[in-house]
């Protein structure tokens, strides 16, 4: 399930829709030490940027993506 703020929302849709595939399969999980695709995210604004926080797809570690503002 995503969720996301208001304002994290209104940036997140600011992302081309052929970037956001690339930027959600772009994430490193300390488990698998690895790049995965970050699932079951949410997103909120702090400072400029816009963090996502979710699991990682294959082991369900949590991670973290950083887009900046």
């Amino acid at each position: 399930m995503i969720k996301f703020d208001k304002k994290a929302m209104q940036r997140f849709n600011q992302i081309p829709e052929e970037i956001k595939p690339k930027i959600l399969s772009n994430v490193y999980c300390t488990s698998c030490r690895e790049m995965v695709t970050i699932i079951d995210f949410e997103g909120r604004i702090e400072g400029s940027d816009l963090i996502l926080r979710g699991k990682c797809k294959i082991c369900l570690n949590k991670v973290v993506r950083l887009i900046e503002g």
